[in-house]
């Protein structure tokens, strides 16, 4: 697991460890494990949940999976700070009347409502909800890729949306992503998803890649690439010296993204 700053607790790290491997574990039993109060166990879960480690269940915790997303609803209000954080931050760096890919995702939803100042932007994107927030503006051209609308998260997938983003080329690509390995690939759950970032990454000049400090604990199956692929990374905490270190060999500019 990479390692970000502040650290989790000892004793969270060890909760985290024993639900991985057993798969569930009820706050009773950890907190016999631990020969603490349940209640100070509830405290550690709802804590290490909030932060992306595991899923909290009524009695207990399971591991997060590797197989399938967090749902939409939930991950709109998972972290909303540090997107909110990370999206104005990413917003700063793109200049008036550029274009600019976004993908799917709610840090790149929370990117597209920090562009209202912005002028004259020519947008393409496959997220339905980044296209209902920016379209209202005279001086944007949003572009809608074709294809599969996702009726939960109003993602635009399959060979639709892939043909229709291969067809632009822009400035930008803003992408978001659901896990980060210590060696830096980078990993999603759904395969749609993950060729539309593939296509986006191709066909930008420049890629932000939008990424909250979960997501660094996080690990779905599907790879998407590695940092070779990306140019910037905007995330909400410091990383390890080793992670820096895989940046630093890969040419990629970190940003932490505070308040």
């Amino acid at each position: 697991m990479i390692t970000l700053l502040p650290q989790i607790s000892p004793r969270q790290e060890h909760i985290v460890t024993l639900v991985r491997t057993n798969g569930y574990m009820s706050n009773e039993d950890l907190a016999q494990h631990f020969n603490v109060a349940v209640q100070t166990i509830r405290r550690d879960v709802g804590f290490l949940a909030d932060k992306g480690f595991l899923c909290r269940h009524h009695g207990g915790a399971t591991p997060v999976s590797t197989v399938e997303n967090i749902a939409y609803n939930e991950r709109q209000i998972l972290n909303f700070n540090a997107k909110e954080a990370i999206g104005r931050y990413a917003a700063a760096l793109i200049p008036d009347r550029s274009s600019l890919f976004i993908n799917i995702g709610t840090t790149t939803e929370s990117f597209a409502r920090a562009l209202s100042t912005h002028r004259d932007l020519r947008v393409i994107t496959n997220n339905l909800h980044v296209a209902s927030l920016i379209s209202g503006r005279a001086d944007f051209k949003t572009i809608i890729a074709g294809g599969q609308v996702r009726p939960q998260d109003g993602a635009i997938v399959g060979a639709g949306a892939i043909d229709s983003l291969a067809a632009f080329r822009a400035e930008f690509g803003v992408i978001g992503i659901s896990g980060i390995e210590e060696d830096g690939t980078l990993l999603d759950f759904d395969l749609d998803e993950i060729q539309c970032a593939r296509a986006i990454i191709r066909h930008s000049r420049r890629v932000l890649l939008l990424a909250d400090h979960t997501k660094f604990s996080r690990h779905p199956m599907g790879r998407v690439g590695d940092l070779s692929d990306i140019d910037d990374l905007i995330t909400d905490r410091p990383v390890s010296a080793e992670f820096q270190e895989h940046l630093t060999n890969a040419g990629v500019t970190l940003h932490i993204a505070t308040g």
